[in-house]
């Protein structure tokens, strides 16, 4: 099967690439987030909430053929020890293209139903169809971008990706002044899609050659179905928001839920990025056990340090962000805005804690927690708005997140005997940092009645106190040791980067 070995590398030089991904994703997440921030900014005051409704509800009935259309097989390439050859890739490459053909039928054929059951108007069909062809753009590329994985050329995909970022940034912003609506975020889309394939495929060494084989297809299958699953079922998940949040409370509320999100979402960017790093360097350190759970307890440490200091003030500071810089039509998605952002932090440390159980060869444990809280996630979501409305919606999600990294992080240390303690060190950190939040919340509007901007600068200051304070408490990780960490870190790979640029000058 033309099988090839691949390349020895030391758990140090692993350690070293992942890093350097890190590093590279990250200044690309930085530029994307700045380009975001315009995007949203401009956004906010060309669309309205029945816009981001309007395509909530439609992108969510597509987003889900992203997940079906792909049986976790390339995840699987990735996984095993040796390179892929021709014919697997092959294989798993045309896979990928008659299960998204299938799809993209099925979605045709449902389209008039979801149309006509959320009363979406007669725009929303040839929307439906639109994004359902564009996933396409999405099956096209994993192949090339599994390649560039495999071999930790994250540098190669952060240029593609800040080029695709640019090209969908300036492509909704020139159709939302148009004005097109929601067809100015779907055709933002595209633009994104058609860009980042052709850049992808430019920077990858992999082309379609070799043969399709059914005993490929039948081998990789028990691990990429179990991969696969549980990033389809955390979809089905959150469909609680658009289907519930729609059915009950109309399109205009799931446009402040999706907006919502979307604002709350900038901790799962560089979730993103840590898990795009951590997985196949988590498989390239399959028998070292301990350097592995050495890994992984820095990464956590350091991740949840630098989320349980920034997102809280972010919380504290939403009030008086959104009118001012978005306008006062979005004033009803300030609670979600903060009950999303907590449940981010909480999201982001389960993503990097799911990528270890899928490379300690655990993913059908990952599967059985994912499913167990998506219907606790929609069991409590009907439960919640359908007794309280709009204020039973924030709470949702950051529940239900909370008991699934309680449990992940629990599975997790039964993986390695070096990995004892990591529950306390994961778990403790978030709660301490939220009821400290939860009280300043609550004693802001009692010390200064009025005025948003005293309030919000009053809040922060008694949170920075408090975080300083909670620091003093013996037994509890430091948090601040891991942010001078981190700085020292950036300082570094900054030092060891200035050479190399100077040198091409």
């Amino acid at each position: 099967m033309n099988a090839t070995a691949a390349p020895e590398v030391t758990t140090a030089e692993v350690k070293d690439r992942a890093q350097k991904g890190v590093f590279v994703l990250a200044a690309r997440t930085a530029v994307s987030q700045g380009l975001r921030v315009v995007s949203a900014l401009c956004l906010s005051r060309l669309l309205f909430p029945g816009d981001y409704g309007l395509f909530g509800i439609v992108s969510y009935a597509t987003s889900l053929g992203v997940f079906l259309g792909d049986l976790g097989l390339s995840a699987a390439l990735v996984h095993q020890a040796r390179e892929p050859s021709k014919d697997e890739a092959s294989t798993v490459f045309w896979c990928h293209q008659a299960l998204t053909a299938l799809i993209v039928l099925a979605i045709i054929a449902l389209a008039p139903s979801l149309v006509e059951g959320y009363a979406l108007g007669a725009q929303a069909l040839p929307m439906i169809y639109v994004m359902a062809l564009g996933l396409f753009l999405s099956s096209l590329r994993v192949l090339p971008l599994m390649a560039l994985e495999r071999k930790l050329a994250f540098p190669e995909i952060a240029r593609a990706e800040l080029i695709e970022n640019v090209a969908q940034v300036a492509a909704t912003i020139g159709l939302a002044a148009l004005g097109c609506g929601a067809w100015s975020l779907v055709g933002g889309g595209l633009v994104r899609g058609v860009s980042g394939l052709f850049f992808i495929w430019r920077a990858s060494p992999w082309r379609p050659q070799g043969s399709f084989r059914l005993d490929v297809v039948r081998r990789l299958l028990g691990f990429g179905l179990a991969f696969q699953l549980p990033p389809l079922v955390g979809t089905l998940a959150v469909g609680w928001g658009p289907l519930v949040v729609g059915q009950m409370l109309g399109k205009e509320a799931v446009g402040y839920f999706n907006w919502a999100a979307a604002l709350a979402a900038t901790p799962m960017m560089f979730s993103t990025i840590l898990n795009r790093v951590a997985f196949p360097a988590y498989c390239r350190m399959q028998d070292d056990p301990a350097g592995f759970a050495e890994y992984l307890r820095t990464s956590l440490r350091r991740l949840t340090a630098a989320l349980c200091l920034f997102v809280p003030l972010l919380v504290l500071a939403v009030p008086v962000a959104v009118p001012l810089f978005f306008g006062e039509r979005w004033v009803p998605a300030v609670p979600f805005v903060q009950w999303f952002s907590m449940e981010a932090i909480l999201n982001t440390l389960v993503g990097l804690l799911g990528t270890a159980q899928n490379a300690g060869g655990r993913p059908w444990q990952r599967f059985a927690v994912a499913s167990g809280f998506g219907v606790v996630r929609w069991s409590l979501g009907l439960w919640l708005v359908s007794q309280f409305g709009y204020a039973g919606v924030g709470p949702v999600g950051l529940l239900a997140s909370l008991g699934e990294m309680w449990v992940t992080v629990w599975l997790v240390t039964r993986l390695n005997p070096a990995l004892k303690g990591l529950v306390f060190e994961v778990v403790e950190p978030f709660l301490s940092v939220s009821f400290a939040l939860l009280g300043i919340y609550l004693a802001v509007p009692l010390l200064l009645p009025e005025g948003l901007w005293g309030q919000g600068f009053l809040g922060v200051a008694l949170f920075l106190g408090v975080f300083l304070v909670r620091e003093r408490v013996p037994g509890v990780l430091p948090l601040v040791t891991e942010l001078r960490t981190i700085a020292a870190l950036i300082q570094a790979r900054l030092r060891r980067a200035a050479p190399r640029v100077s040198a091409s000058t």
